[in-house]
């Protein structure tokens, strides 16, 4: 009797799932015509647990494995690939999709033809991307639906990214989406979210992303996703590098050829599509802002290797169907758009790397951009939103704000330009001493060429002295990240031999200032990489009552020092009531200290010697 009461107990508390819905879904989305007729034209065989359910489930990785082999068998064009291993022992697989069969890298850069990557899953819980990618292969090359793009295109895909995180289902994954009923996990078995992972590249899926990517080298990237947030009536918004965080002249292809042929693709289907970005309120007026992304982030790490990204956004609240509609389409849309003039792509990003590399070395060509931040700048846009307003909540007892199914159309402006805030001249290279290694090896996996020195350089060189450095007070995605304040300084330095030369006339050029420049939001310095740098790594073993003499005659005898030490004094308070900050200052002024304390060992070449 006890065991049943206490079963009966338990299932009066538990807890469904809830289920939230959009207070608007677009009118073209009920038919979703699109997704019909791919699944219509298919064999029974390769329809996915998605297409069988009217999107209320997906099924585990297997699945998605499965179809892939079976395309594979269907067609002679289809290759699946073995792209790495998970932390929990998985194989991660990826196509080929090539009516040349060029199923290496290699063989596909000989055809000349566009290379188009596109990946889902990598947060598994929004995976709509997963199917709708296998029913665009399925499209290419079984129903034939679409295989005149293999005429002048090879796609490599990767339908599940985040594979350990994907077989974690669960219906409470994701309370903020509307299906299907059970999702993967965000992050990954190590608990990484591999969306933050592209630079520091700390985990084996991410290193066998970056294998796959620097080997294929894309022309243009695809990464799926599903958008939290507020409730309005866009299912889809997209971001990409369009300003100066993306090299010219691939930027003005996005600008000029891509977005808006795109844009009117979809909306011509039934679509509301829009930038990804929020409303803010700007001086009581609600404005529509971008967000500004870095290199850790997968489409702006495409950015860096001057190569155009789609982030695909779904939103949350719409139905799952609806989702699956837009991931579709937008695939669908974008590869169309690309090919109605696919050289013009295949030009803009070979002339950005051109552009790019010629830089190195040369002190008059204009600084490349490492972060920035929204602009005030602006220009007119209609925003659809919804009606919303605020509630008592008896939870909170707080106002809460809440969605009604009218619409609200604004106004409004979009602020979508960059201002620079940090940007740096390329130098002709950089070299990395010996004893930071580590650097050079993660410059390698991201297929950076690295020369070894074979006997020692010393001379004058510019490098980074830090000041003001600060911790972060919390773990983030596994590391302790760091902020400060650089001084370029140029200063005599001998490397050793075994240390590393990373010449800049390479194509990856800017993606190796976001790596190797301080300044920059994702650089090696930031992540936590040099943290023992700023550690200090004194001489040590001196009391206050050797330390204060030191210090005492160091003031007589430097009254440019004491006029620095007083006006200090004056302007920071903190550091006056701190005897011992008081103290260091001297010892940190004096020759006690070592040289290498608080400059960062990476030194900066503009002319090679050696």
């Amino acid at each position: 009797m006890i065991r049943w009461l206490l079963a009966a107990t338990l299932v009066c508390f538990a807890q469904d799932p809830i289920a939230p819905h959009s207070q608007f879904e677009p009118p073209a989305a009920k038919a979703a015509q699109s997704l019909a007729e791919s699944t219509k034209a298919s064999p029974p065989e390769l329809v996915t647990t998605g297409e069988k359910t009217g999107w209320n489930e997906t099924a585990p990785y297997a699945e998605a494995v499965d179809i892939s082999r079976r395309l594979e068998r269907a067609s002679k064009f289809v290759k699946v690939i073995d792209a790495g291993k998970t932390p929990e022992g998985r194989t991660m697989i990826g196509l080929v999709v090539s009516k040349d069969r060029a199923f290496t890298p290699e063989a596909a850069a000989k055809t000349n033809k566009v290379i188009i990557m596109i990946q889902s899953g990598i947060h598994a819980g929004e995976i709509e991307g997963k199917d709708t990618v296998l029913m665009l292969i399925r499209d290419m090359t079984v129903s034939k639906r679409y295989a005149a793009w293999l005429d002048h295109a090879i796609f490599v895909v990767i339908p599940v990214f985040n594979v350990d995180g994907h077989e974690d289902f669960s219906p409470y994954h994701r309370p903020s989406q509307q299906g299907p009923k059970s999702t993967g996990l965000r992050a990954t078995a190590q608990r990484v979210n591999l969306n933050r992972d592209y630079i520091k590249a700390d985990t084996p899926e991410m290193r066998a992303w970056l294998h796959l990517f620097n080997t294929w080298n894309p022309d243009f990237h695809i990464d799926n996703h599903v958008t939290d947030g507020a409730d309005f009536q866009y299912d889809v918004t997209w971001d990409m590098a369009r300003n100066q965080d993306l090299a010219e002249p691939a930027g003005a292809w996005v600008r000029e050829k891509f977005v808006p042929e795109l844009d009117k693709r979809m909306e011509a289907d039934g679509h509301m599509v829009a930038p990804y970005g929020a409303l803010r309120n700007a001086g009581g007026r609600r404005e529509f802002f971008m967000e500004v992304f870095s290199p850790r982030y997968s489409h702006l790490y495409s950015a860096v290797q001057n190569r155009p990204s789609l982030l695909v956004e779904s939103h949350s609240l719409k139905t799952a169907k609806t989702r699956a509609w837009a991931h579709y389409d937008i695939m669908r849309h974008s590869i169309d758009t690309i090919l109605l003039d696919p050289e013009a792509l295949r030009r803009a990003v070979r002339e950005a790397d051109r552009q790019m590399m010629a830089r190195a070395g040369d002190r008059s060509a204009p600084p490349v951009y490492l972060a920035g931040k929204v602009s005030q700048k602006s220009r007119p846009l209609v925003y659809h939103s919804l009606r919303n307003g605020p509630f008592k909540s008896e939870i909170t007892g707080a106002m809460v704000n809440r969605f009604f199914p009218e619409k609200d159309d604004i106004a409004t402006v979009i602020h979508d330009q960059i201002d620079t805030t940090a940007e740096a001249q390329m130098p002709l290279g950089y070299l990395i001493p010996l004893a930071w290694k580590n650097l050079a090896d993660t410059l390698a996996l991201h297929g950076v060429d690295v020369e070894w020195l074979s006997k020692p350089v010393e001379g004058e060189f510019e490098t980074y002295r830090f000041s003001n450095v600060k911790f972060a007070s919390t773990s983030f995605e596994g590391r302790v990240m760091s902020d400060f304040d650089v001084k370029l300084v140029t200063e005599k330095i001998k490397m050793p031999a075994g240390s590393f030369w990373v010449p800049m006339h390479q194509r990856r050029a800017r993606l190796i200032l976001a790596m190797l420049e301080p300044a920059a939001p994702d650089s090696l310095a930031r992540w936590g990489f040099l943290n023992p740098v700023f550690e200090g790594g004194g001489r040590g073993g001196l009391g206050e009552y050797l330390s204060e003499p030191i210090a005492r005659r160091m003031m007589a005898n430097s009254p440019e020092l004491r006029k620095q030490f007083e006006e200090k004094l004056a302007s920071d308070a903190k550091f006056a009531a701190d005897p011992r900050a008081r103290l260091q200052w001297w010892f940190d002024q004096s020759k006690y200290q070592p040289s290498e304390t608080g400059r960062y060992p990476v030194v900066r070449v503009w002319q090679k010697t050696w």
